[in-house]
């Protein structure tokens, strides 16, 4: 392997450059997956699209130690109630399901990925292509659709940079639900997601990010889309030192569609950051994206956004928005829409709003006996209510909603 310095590199830089030179096996991607870390090295905020995210200043705190003794203790998910295939990813280590066999799904333990078409130039995903040593492979067979939702709990509990990937397949016809959640303590998860939807499949994500105040994650997801296929994915942040959800779209062929949404729910000092990119190639693709930010304290909501059609891509129909609503003068909201569109025949939109409550809305609230801790707390709910409204699963809902209603009993 040639050797590129990263120049005044970080403790962690550093950490992470002779673990992975004392690994006995890597592979010839990896090798070269770590060459492209490090040259460019963690983003900071000269970057463009890094500029209200510093990954750098935010991780040059971190050195790896092996700090964690014993087990794990596992409180149960709040998810258990709706009996998913559940799959651990403990501190990197996957932990599958021995005796839960289940008609129309294969999944398990597998080599990670060494390349994607979303990830060229991506230095925190060729950082994690370098270092995970085993993936989970999920598929659904064709024509299968999966009653039970896959729940994946990506657990991290030390100082230790994990790093963890998962490749899923849904095939021609079939429908699947997985569901992320982000738990734990520690200090650094990086994680990347590959998703295929075959033709005329559908799929259902949903993310909630819990973690404690400390985390620092990114979580890379890179979708590709087949003909006539269907994509909803949901998120819900309560952010944490720094949080950075990427999702990255690609329509190669006709008649797909999407709809992408995203709430953040920031106190004191906590960091979200949702990015997306949508590249439209096919004709007659649609794509919705929303997203809600609601900050208090010094929390800084970022959402940054962008739909790029080629000339192949007529009667594309895409639109964009994204709110936030400043609950304190502190608070801060950062916005990035964008249209990069080479085709004639399109119908694409964007839109961007930040504000405080509304007075008058308040008000009329309270003259009718709420009192103002109440009627603050309905507000709000409106507001996030159009993201989490919109998940058709119950279920999810109701939990989703919970864990709205549990962040407002402090508001």
């Amino acid at each position: 392997m040639s050797s590129t310095p990263l120049i005044n590199p970080s403790p962690l830089e550093t950490g992470l450059r002779a673990a992975f030179a004392a690994r006995s096996q890597t592979s010839e991607a990896q090798a070269a997956a770590f060459e492209r870390f490090q040259k460019h090295g963690f983003p900071n905020r000269r970057v463009e699209g890094w500029k209200w995210s510093d990954f750098n200043a935010a991780l040059r705190r971190l050195q790896p130690a092996n700090d964690r003794a014993g087990a794990v203790a596992i409180a149960p998910s709040d998810f258990a109630g709706l009996n998913p295939i559940e799959i651990r990813i403990v501190d990197g280590r996957i932990i599958v399901p021995g005796n839960d066999a289940v008609e129309g799904i294969e999944y398990g333990i597998i080599d990670p990925v060494g390349a994607s078409p979303h990830m060229d130039d991506h230095a925190i995903a060729a950082l994690n292509v370098a270092m995970t040593r085993k993936a989970l492979g999920i598929r659904v067979l064709q024509g299968v659709e999966l009653v039970r939702p896959v729940l994946i709990r990506h657990i991290n509990s030390g100082s230790t940079p994990v790093f963890s990937q998962t490749l899923a397949r849904a095939e021609e016809e079939s429908r699947l639900t997985i569901i992320e959640s982000f738990e734990g303590a520690g200090a650094y998860y990086s994680t990347l997601f590959h998703l295929g939807v075959r033709e005329g499949a559908q799929v259902e994500r949903y993310l909630l990010q819990n973690a404690g105040a400390e985390m620092i994650t990114h979580a890379f997801c890179g979708v590709m889309m087949s003909r006539s296929a269907k994509f909803k994915q949901t998120s819900l942040s309560t952010g944490g030192a720094l949080c950075r959800h990427e999702t990255h779209m690609l329509y190669p062929s006709d008649g797909s569609e999407s709809r992408i949404a995203s709430a953040s729910l920031l106190s004191d000092e906590r960091h979200s950051d949702f990015t997306t990119i949508v590249g439209h190639q096919g004709e007659e693709c649609t794509t919705r994206q929303l997203h809600k930010g609601v900050v208090r304290d010094r929390g800084r909501n970022i959402f940054q956004g962008k739909f790029l059609v080629e000339r192949t891509a007529q009667k594309t129909d895409a639109k964009m928005t994204a709110n936030a609503l400043l609950l304190s003068d502190m608070a801060e909201a950062n916005h990035k829409p964008e249209l990069e569109i080479y085709a004639d025949d399109v119908e694409c939109a964007h839109g961007s709003t930040s504000g405080a409550l509304d007075d008058d809305a308040l008000f009329y609230l309270r003259q009718r006996g709420l009192d103002e801790h109440c009627a603050r707390a309905l507000l709000i709910e409106a507001f996030v209510g159009e993201v989490i409204d919109g998940i058709p699963d119950d279920g999810v809902r109701n939990i989703f909603g919970a864990r709205v209603n549990q962040w407002l009993e402090a508001v």
